[in-house]
């Protein structure tokens, strides 16, 4: 009965699969014989070629293998030189390309490094000249121009230092001109513009001063001209005017004292010439109208147009010749200018001298004479009692009247 039973279920299935393997084996058999036997058939020279073929295959995957255990640039360059139309030469190539993009990261990032632990800027100069298209070089160009602007401004520092060390508008200067847009400019000009005015106003004060103890008007108006927006100027112009005015004043004083002691005519005309709106001005003129007045009623009155005709008749019988009208008004000038200044220094004149020099009672009688006799006795007394001869201020020749032109 037990033999009618069907099969179980899991012993078919490892039925059907244990079949299908031998057939599986028994194919495989078959064709590796058919394989062989094909092989086999072929001519000599085609199984020597496919034998070349694997050989170079075989020698192509031991570089490369060899290549790849090294992992170098230098491998695979020599694997590429070997093996030019070998079956991993792109492969190769792409290795190539990224051994050195890292071996240039590498260097990179090492000079890089290089250049922050020395932190200068010629260190990152040299960084850009290396690795101008590295990947720090714009870094690199900020880092220079930082340090430059450090040093610029430590330089910018130390001369402002110095200078305000000095305190001097020349220090302040000296600065601007080496660091005319520095961190300090606009003090060092502020700077500069006070000490310019202190040392402004210091001159002042000391002008000021110089003139004061002076006390002239020179004085004062030399501070005038010399600091004419001066803290002092208008006291200077008060002061000078005052002292101008008092000089006048003592002038004009001491003029007229001088005039009245000599109390001649030519004295007070020379006051008026000299102080014509002086506060004596109108009485010296009175005092001239009437010392001239006086004068001219106390000097003789002669007849010079017959003296001079005398004597231009003289000169002709002792030159030849004949007489001129030049010659006579010659005279006639040289007399009345004698007669002008007997009136003006009448009274330097004694009354004896006067008498015997101003005598009308003779034979032609000339103003020029007698001016001759009055200086030369008035002289001759003066240096008799020792005192100065002083000449009268008008002196004319002491000749003959017939030779006075």
């Amino acid at each position: 009965m037990n033999g009618d039973l069907p099969p179980a279920p899991g012993s078919v299935a490892r039925m059907a699969c244990l079949r299908l393997a031998v057939v599986a084996i028994a194919g495989a058999a078959l064709l590796s014989a058919c394989g062989q036997q094909s092989e086999s058939q072929q001519p000599p020279g085609q199984q020597q070629s496919a034998s070349d073929e694997q050989s170079r295959k075989d020698a192509d995957e031991k570089a490369w293998t060899e290549a790849v255990s090294a992992g170098t640039a230098a491998a695979f360059n020599g694997y590429i030189q070997n093996f030019t139309s070998g079956a991993h030469v792109a492969e190769a190539r792409e290795r190539v390309a990224a051994l050195n993009e890292q071996a240039r990261k590498q260097a990179d990032e090492k000079a890089w490094a290089d250049a922050q632990r020395a932190g200068t800027v010629s260190a990152f100069n040299s960084y850009i000249q290396n690795f101008a298209s590295g990947a720090h070089v714009a870094e690199a160009r900020q880092r220079i121009t930082a340090l430059n602007e450090q040093a610029r401004k430590a330089l910018d520092d130390k001369a402002w230092a110095e200078a305000d060390r000095a305190g001097t508008a020349a220090a302040f200067n000296t600065y601007l001109q080496s660091y005319a847009s520095g961190g300090h400019a606009a003090e060092a000009r502020a700077r500069i513009a006070a000490l310019d005015e202190q040392a402004r106003k210091d001159a002042d004060e000391k002008a000021w001063t110089d003139a004061q103890r002076t006390n002239t008007a020179a004085a004062f108006n030399g501070y005038i001209q010399n600091f004419s927006s001066g803290a002092h100027v208008a006291e200077a112009r008060q002061r000078a005017t005052t002292l101008e005015a008092e000089a006048r004043k003592a002038a004009d004083d001491k003029a007229w004292a001088d005039a009245q002691k000599a109390g001649t005519s030519s004295a007070y005309s020379t006051y008026l010439q000299n102080f014509g709106t002086g506060a004596y001005a109108a009485e010296a003129r009175q005092r001239v109208a009437t010392i001239d007045a006086q004068g001219r009623r106390e000097v003789p009155t002669v007849d010079i147009q017959k003296t001079c005709q005398a004597a231009a008749g003289v000169m002709v019988s002792l030159l030849g010749g004949s007489t001129t009208d030049q010659d006579v008004k010659g005279c006639l000038d040289s007399e009345q200018k004698a007669r002008e200044q007997i009136i003006k220094d009448r009274a330097t004149y004694s009354a004896v001298d006067k008498s015997r020099c101003m005598r009308s009672d003779v034979y032609l009688p000339s103003y020029v004479e007698w001016l001759t006799c009055l200086e030369m006795e008035r002289d001759v007394r003066k240096m008799q009692v020792g005192g100065p001869s002083r000449p009268s201020t008008t002196t004319l020749p002491k000749v003959r009247p017939a030779l006075n032109w």
